[in-house]
């Protein structure tokens, strides 16, 4: 069984259901509405727990979140890193979805922005192995520390620099996997976004991050990976499936990612993985409720992109 611990956000996700995106001034009817649970800390941690892995959550929630964290335990996520804030709300995510599945996402820090070094366990890695994942939506300081803790420990460190931010140096050199965007990838390297599959490889080509490996995420084009030893970039396609909502799939992907590094899998494979993984979650609505269980990941391979 892998071991991961993932430091990082806890929100309520409220989710509206639009035709088409609004456009700047513009106001459109939702056709739905869902509240959940979200935050890329707590998706990331469910994603890795549905596919096997034992995971620990670090996070800080406010006084609201009695079901959230009833709702994580029941997925299996171990919450007893999970600091509460009694003078803060847990923090909000504000999600419109189109019908192409296309989505824009607004949040509000809440008690998240209270997370602090002192609530990183002092043993961030409890066995030689275990994968770190650690994403943005976390006061900077926490991300560095954890980042840092985790390497000094003989963890396998796993960042997701989303929402894209300046990145200290050195705890990007302690990262094994970074995990953005493509837009994400444009931020950490000050160019303008990649257009196409074949961009983000000449654009990976050219630059060297500190990291040891850069996976960037396409969407539907499934991701690009760069390995610092390696003069080639790999494009791994994602398979054809009707996604219906994009909402968590970046957040699947990465903790899919954690859960097959944390089982001792090449990083070839395990980024294979995790495009399966975040292909199949578009094909069902809401971020945790969509994430797949190891079963569905294991069946005969669906067809690929060409």
């Amino acid at each position: 069984m892998a071991l991961v611990t993932v430091v990082g956000s806890v929100n309520r996700d409220l989710v509206l259901t639009v035709p088409a995106l609004p456009g700047r001034g513009e106001t459109v009817l939702a056709r739905h509405f869902t509240e959940g649970i979200g935050g890329k800390g707590a998706n990331q941690a469910v994603a890795a727990a549905r596919l096997g892995s034992r995971v620990r959550l670090v996070a800080r929630v406010g006084a609201d979140a009695a079901a959230i964290l009833d709702a994580l335990a029941v997925e299996g996520v171990d919450i007893g890193a999970v600091s509460p804030d009694e003078r803060a709300t847990t923090g909000i995510a504000a999600v419109v979805v189109d019908e192409r599945g296309e989505n824009t996402i607004v949040v509000n820090l809440g008690a998240n922005a209270g997370l602090a070094v002192q609530d990183l366990p002092s043993r961030l890695v409890r066995s030689p192995g275990e994968v770190v994942l650690v994403q943005n939506e976390i006061p900077p300081d926490v991300v560095e520390q954890a980042v840092l803790r985790a390497r000094e420990q003989g963890g396998v460190v796993v960042l997701n620099p989303a929402p894209a931010r300046p990145a200290d140096t050195r705890a990007l050199a302690a990262v094994d996997v970074l995990v953005p965007n493509l837009g994400e990838l444009a931020a950490l390297l000050g160019t303008d976004r990649p257009a196409t599959v074949e961009d983000a490889r000449a654009l990976l080509g050219r630059v060297a991050l500190p990291c040891r490996a850069v996976v960037v995420t396409l969407g539907a084009d499934g991701a690009v990976l760069k390995e610092a030893d390696s003069a080639t970039t790999t494009h791994i396609p994602a398979p054809v499936v009707d996604a219906v909502d994009t909402v968590g799939a970046g957040d699947t992907f990465c903790g899919a990612l954690a859960d097959a590094l944390g089982r001792g899998t090449g990083l070839r494979s395990a980024v294979r993985r995790a495009v399966r993984a975040a292909s199949l979650a578009t094909t069902g609505f809401g971020a945790q409720t969509a994430m797949p269980y190891a079963a569905q990941l294991d069946v005969p391979a669906l067809p690929s992109a060409p």
